[in-house]
């Protein structure tokens, strides 16, 4: 037997040791593993993957329309014209690349040719675009291109007028002659007029606390008056935010915005008015100052006359939501819908559909238990008429086919038999009567419907099923034409699997619960493999994807799995899509429901699936599925081991007012601090990886610090990553994709990454 000298000996136990202690073994993971997952990002699956969906833009208030078609060789843009029957390029590429190219644009190349900001003349067929960092008009069938100054400015829908922002104030310029007037003189930075409360991330995108922004009005369709409001900041809580690094070496940048947190005694406020603008007169909307606790400003509907307004109105604290009718000439206000609860009432979910033709409003209500829609007239009459009912969900009104005198309505969890979260498309009379199913196929449905509600488009998939884009008829959803099918042979030529749908029981051991998973390449039935959990339980959305484009363009968790993972998510109690008593748990008990769902379902997975190894779990999310992440380690640290949190809200007390209080309320009570995830980080025994951007605009940078501070007193290991220039979406910067499958790897799969991999900058 060889001999081994004693400081070998001495440095073998002690390495021994350290792998014990972290879990990982020194296998090396080749870079060809990463090369795989890199390969299958939602950021490059467009190289294996295309004609992902059609995404129809439509042309003027008829059918037709034009749409991008993602190629083996780039992108193609169709036009479509459902009443002759034609589908056609919607303009000759190469005569279009060479007129840029004439016009000293840098030529680009087929497969990396794009118009930003693409519209087309309903009239003309004149194309407007953005290409080279200027305005472009170009007419398809003369080949005649020219550069356009691009006019300051709303313009008035008679365009005469140009609406604009300077210092705070209102001002119209005369198309006729050029003159400017000004409709208001008193707006200050801190009380501006047609200003919302502006999101940080324009402030850095502009290098200015006050970029130049469109002012934030509505026209009437006469274009005698505007509609906007005036912001009240005074007081209000202000953040910043650092840039350390700003682009080109410049020096640090600090950036001052305001941001209304849960519970904020004075928050922002905005006052409705109407200018008339002949006159230059205001009047002032009739209801009190309007809280504005996130980014963004009040908004109006106007009637087709130019004499009625309609605003929807939620109460502080999210128990009330009201629609108002407001008179243009007088500003008086009367609510003519209103809904109640003694939690929360839903905004998230809550649709809100405005006929300027038949002058009536589509409103939704879970009052019964379940999202369905009413019709309410608005001239003043409160009066409910109930279009949608049952125990299903009602999503929202898609469109209107008033010459053949119907609604068009999503809906989901109507037909047996299937997933209760698969959508599809109905149509039914202006009463609600004579409900027709459009779409049959027991596929989800993502729709477009026409301007004029005669067609629809339909990506018709499932996250196993490639999509089959169609048009089709709203009047018997007769198929009128095929407009293109996924392309996925690149996809399973490289030995790629579909994620796979699948379906559970949740931890009361009755409620179904659905979900979907993900299997590696080389997938080998005989062998474990550990969970990565993708995970977001917030109560206002649906984690699962249950389209083919969601389930790969959406998710990162087919990269995951191609690590040698099975990768799944699953939707639990307390979240969104289904019925009010399937969402409730979650009100002002955050911390506490879900996850319990998530347990239940990854051990009855492993039960009936011997591949799946239960006992290595580990788990990532970002924003409230970074706070999900936390929570899972506290509070099943003997269940979850490893765990990636990104830009998650650890503490709901310093998160902005509109999100919590609509789960939690309004005031500042134990329920907060018991949702709070700083208060028991003594219980998490497994592995932490805590990231965050440094410029988050959503969840501010303290949140993850105020976790970290926490972490340290409770003298717990922990790694933490801050990205430089990063907002709240750190999906989008390849060093953090990196450095979150490094950590789970060595963690969670005890292997050693490879070393200095490097990915492709997104594009």
């Amino acid at each position: 037997m060889r001999k081994i000298s004693t400081a070998l000996f001495l440095a073998m136990l002690a390495a021994g040791a350290a792998s014990a202690a972290t879990g990982t073994t020194t296998n090396a993971m080749p870079a060809s593993v990463y090369a795989r997952a890199e390969a299958v990002l939602p950021q490059h699956i467009g190289e294996l993957v295309f004609d992902l969906s059609v995404r129809p833009t439509w042309i003027g208030d008829g059918a037709r329309f034009w749409f991008v078609k993602h190629t083996r060789h780039g992108r193609e843009y169709v036009y479509v014209d459902p009443a002759r029957g034609v589908m056609r390029p919607l303009f000759d590429q190469a005569k279009l690349s060479d007129a840029l190219g004439k016009a000293r644009v840098k030529a680009v190349s087929r497969k990396d040719f794009r118009l930003g900001g693409l519209q087309v003349d309903e009239h003309t067929g004149e194309l407007r675009f953005d290409a080279g960092g200027r305005h472009w008009r170009y007419a398809p069938t003369t080949n005649a291109l020219a550069s356009v100054t691009e006019e300051d400015g709303v313009a008035s829908p008679d365009g005469r007028w140009r609406a604009v922002v300077r210092d705070g104030n209102l001002f119209v310029i005369d198309g006729k002659d050029g003159s400017t007037r000004a409709l208001t003189a008193d707006g200050t930075p801190d009380a501006p007029y047609a200003t919302p409360v502006i999101d940080p991330s324009l402030m850095i995108a502009a290098d200015s606390e006050h970029p130049a922004l469109p002012a934030d009005i509505a026209w009437s369709p006469d274009s005698r008056r505007i509609a906007t409001y005036r912001l009240d900041t005074q007081g209000a809580r202000r953040m910043a935010l650092v840039q350390s690094t700003p682009p080109g070496d410049g020096k640090p940048r600090v950036f001052d915005y305001v941001y209304p947190m849960a519970g904020d005694t004075i928050v922002p406020r905005a006052q409705g008015m109407v200018f008339d603008v002949a006159s230059g007169k205001r009047i002032a909307m009739q209801l009190p100052p309007e809280p504005v606790l996130y980014y963004g400003g009040p908004g109006f509907a106007w009637s087709r006359d130019g004499t009625t307004l309609f605003e929807r109105v939620p109460m502080r604290g999210d128990k009330a939501m009201d629609l108002y009718r407001i008179d243009a000439a007088t500003g008086a206000a009367s609510s003519i819908a209103e809904n109640r609860s003694d939690t929360y009432v839903d905004t998230y979910a809550h649709s809100w559909y405005y006929d300027d033709k038949t002058g009536t409003n589509y409103w939704s209500d879970d009052a019964t238990g379940w999202k369905q829609l009413y019709a309410i007239d608005g001239n003043g009459d409160s009066h409910r008429r109930a279009i949608t009912s049952g125990q299903w969900r009602a999503w929202g009104v898609e469109g209107i086919d008033h010459a053949d005198g119907r609604l068009l309505i999503a809906g989901s969890g109507r037909e047996p038999g299937l997933d209760p979260y698969l959508c599809a498309l109905y149509s039914t009379a202006m009463d609600g009567s004579h409900l027709r199913l459009l779409t049959p196929e027991p596929l989800n449905h993502d729709v477009s419907v026409s301007p004029d509600g005669r067609y629809f488009v339909d990506n018709m998939s499932l996250v196993n099923r490639p999509t089959r884009s169609v048009l089709r008829s709203t009047r018997d959803g007769r198929i009128v034409m095929q407009l293109d099918h996924a392309d996925a042979s690149a996809f399973l030529a490289a030995g790629y699997r579909f994620p796979q749908p699948f379906e559970a029981t949740a931890a009361d051991g009755k409620t179904r619960i659905y979900g979907a998973y993900y299997l590696p390449a080389d997938f080998d039935p005989a062998k474990r493999y550990p969970v990565i959990e993708d995970v977001y339980t917030g109560p206002h959305y649906v984690m699962t994807p249950k389209s083919f484009e969601a389930a790969l363009a959406a998710r990162n968790d087919e990269a995951m799995a191609q690590l040698g993972a099975v990768a799944l998510m699953i939707d639990g109690r307390g979240t969104a899509g289904r019925s009010r008593a399937f969402q409730q748990p979650a009100y002002r008990n955050l911390h506490a429901v879900g996850l319990d769902d998530h347990v239940a379902g990854i051990r009855e997975m492993a039960a009936s699936h011997p591949w799946i190894d239960a006992g290595r779990v580990g788990i990532y999310g970002f924003s409230a599925g970074g706070y999900d992440v936390v929570r899972a380690l506290e509070d099943y640290p003997d269940f979850y081991t490893v765990g990636v949190a990104a830009s998650g809200n650890h503490d709901n007390r310093i998160d902005k007012a509109d999100w919590n209080e609509q789960w939690l309320g309004s005031t500042l009570d134990a329920s907060y601090a018991a949702n709070s995830n700083i208060r028991q980080v003594d219980r998490i025994r497994g592995r932490l990886m805590v990231a965050f951007g440094e410029v988050d605009n959503n969840v501010p940078p303290s949140e993850s610090l105020r976790l970290v501070d926490a972490l340290m007193k409770a003298n717990k290991d922990f790694q933490m990553l801050t990205v430089p220039n990063a907002d709240h979406f750190l999906d989008n910067v390849p060093y953090y994709q990196r450095r979150r499958w490094d950590f789970l790897v060595e963690n969670l799969l005890r292997e050693q990454p490879p070393e200095d991999y490097r990915m492709r900058p997104f594009d």
